[in-house]
C-alpha cells in the first residue's frame, strides 16, 4: 500500500513516533487485517532504568488481536525491540502502548470485551469476539485483581451477609455488602462460619477494622452467627424481615391446617353468616385471605371477621402475625417485666415458632434499653439475654 494508506492508519491506531505502521495486508477471504508496526530509531531510552540514547540489542516478534476494523479481524503484528543498556546493564524490552505486558490482546479489544462481560454471560461475549471464553476469564480475573488491590474498607461500619445459588445443586457463594455505600465488599465460595473469617481477613487486607464493624444483617444461619460470633465481636445482629415473615407465615399455616383437619365444624359454623357463595371455594380462598394484609382485604373481610369472633385459633395467629411482623412493636414497660400473657405478639407463642433468644431487629436500629421490640425474648415467654445476641 502507499504511504498516505499506512499514515492513515498509523493516525487511525493512534500511533506516536517512534511508532509507526509499515505495512497493512488485507485479506478478504478471511476477512482479515493484518498491519505491521515498526519501531524507528537507532537510539532508544532504557524501560529499566530511563537513560536515554541507548543501543537495541534485538528485537522479537509478537502478536495482538485489536478491534475489528470494517467488520474484519485484525492483527497487530511488531518486531519489539530489546535495549542494551550500559548504565544499568540489563537488557529490556521496549512496552508497547497499545498493550499491556503479556497480553495477546490490545488495550482496546480488553476495555470492549469486558464491557460485554458485564451485560452477557462470558461464554455468549466470546462467541461474539470469536475468542475462547477461557482468554475472557484471564482477562477478569486480572482486572478484577487490580481493582480490588485499590479497594479501601476504612470506612465499614453495616455490612448485610448473604448466600445465593452459584448453579444447579447445591453450589453456593457467599457475599457481604457495605449497606451504607451499597457495594459488594467480598464473595466467596461456600457458606459455612468460615466464609465470614475469610471476610473479616480481607476486610483487614484492605484497611479495615473488624472491631468498626457494629451491625450485621443476614438471614437465620447458624453457620453465619458462628463466624459473626467469632470474627465481629461488636456487632450486633438483625434478622432481614423476608426471613422472620416467612416463619411466621408458615407457622400460621400450620395453625390454618391444624385446625381445619381437627376441628372443620367449627370454621363452617363460624363462616355460616359470612358465606354468600360456594362454601368449598370460600373454605379455599380463605387461606390466600388470612396472607393478606389487613388494608389489602376485600371480599374475605367479613369472613375473617366471624372467625375472630369465633376465636378460632387460625384467625388469632393471623392477627398475631400481622401485630408482631408487620409492626414489631409491643407496647408495655420493659422487656424484663413483661410476659407472654400480656405481650401483644403472645399469639405467636402458639404458633411453636422457637426464635433465638435475643431480639430481630430491622437493619440499622439499635436495641432501646429494656424497651420491648416485638421480637425480643419475653415476647416469646423465653429467658432474656441481656447481650442482645442469638
Amino acid at each position: 500500500m502507499g504511504v498516505e494508506m499506512e499514515a492513515l492508519f498509523t493516525n487511525a491506531l493512534g500511533l506516536q513516533a517512534p511508532w509507526v505502521v509499515e505495512n497493512v495486508k488485507l485479506d478478504t477471504t478471511d476477512r482479515r487485517i493484518d498491519f505491521e508496526i515498526g519501531c524507528q530509531g537507532a537510539g532508544l531510552a532504557c524501560p529499566a532504568c530511563g537513560a536515554g540514547a541507548q543501543p537495541i540489542h534485538d528485537r522479537l516478534h509478537r502478536s495482538w488481536r485489536h478491534l475489528d476494523f470494517f467488520q474484519f479481524e485484525t492483527w497487530l503484528h511488531c518486531e519489539v525491540p530489546r535495549i542494551a543498556c550500559s548504565d544499568c546493564g540489563k537488557t529490556t524490552q521496549m512496552l508497547v502502548p497499545w498493550a499491556r505486558p503479556g497480553s495477546g490482546f490490545t488495550v482496546a479489544f480488553e476495555t470492549f470485551a469486558l464491557a460485554l462481560c458485564r451485560d452477557l454471560p462470558v461464554s455468549q461475549a466470546a462467541a461474539l469476539l470469536r475468542c475462547s471464553d477461557k482468554q475472557l476469564w484471564r482477562r477478569i480475573e486480572f482486572y478484577v485483581e487490580q481493582a480490588r488491590a485499590q479497594e479501601r474498607f476504612t470506612d465499614v461500619r453495616t455490612v448485610g451477609i448473604d448466600e445465593t445459588s452459584m448453579r444447579r445443586g447445591q453450589n453456593y457463594i457467599t457475599v457481604v455488602h457495605d449497606l451504607d455505600a451499597k457495594r459488594l465488599l467480598f464473595a466467596t465460595e461456600g457458606r459455612e462460619h468460615k466464609t465470614v473469617l475469610d471476610f473479616v481477613d480481607d476486610l483487614k487486607a484492605h484497611g479495615g477494622d473488624s472491631a468498626q464493624v457494629k451491625h450485621v444483617c443476614m438471614d437465620m444461619s447458624a453457620a453465619y452467627a458462628k463466624g459473626v460470633g467469632l470474627a465481629l465481636p461488636q456487632a450486633q445482629i438483625s434478622y432481614d424481615r423476608f426471613h422472620v415473615v416467612a416463619m411466621a407465615m408458615d407457622a400460621m399455616d400450620q395453625v390454618r391446617r391444624t385446625e381445619m383437619a381437627q376441628d372443620a365444624p367449627a370454621v363452617r359454623v363460624a363462616l355460616e353468616s359470612a358465606v354468600d357463595n360456594d362454601e368449598h371455594k370460600t373454605l379455599k380462598q380463605l387461606m390466600w385471605g388470612m396472607r393478606r394484609n389487613p388494608d389489602k382485604l376485600e371480599r374475605q373481610a367479613n369472613r375473617r371477621n366471624a372467625l375472630v369472633a369465633a376465636l378460632l385459633a387460625q384467625e388469632r395467629a393471623g392477627v398475631a402475625v400481622e401485630d408482631g411482623v408487620a409492626r414489631g412493636v409491643c407496647e408495655g414497660q420493659g422487656a424484663q417485666q413483661r410476659t407472654a400473657g400480656e405481650c401483644r405478639t403472645a399469639g405467636l407463642v402458639e404458633l411453636g415458632v422457637q426464635m433465638p433468644a435475643g431480639a430481630v431487629q430491622e437493619a440499622g436500629q439499635k436495641p432501646q434499653g429494656t424497651l420491648c421490640c416485638g421480637w425480643c425474648a419475653a415476647c416469646w415467654g423465653i429467658a432474656a439475654t441481656p447481650t442482645w445476641r442469638p
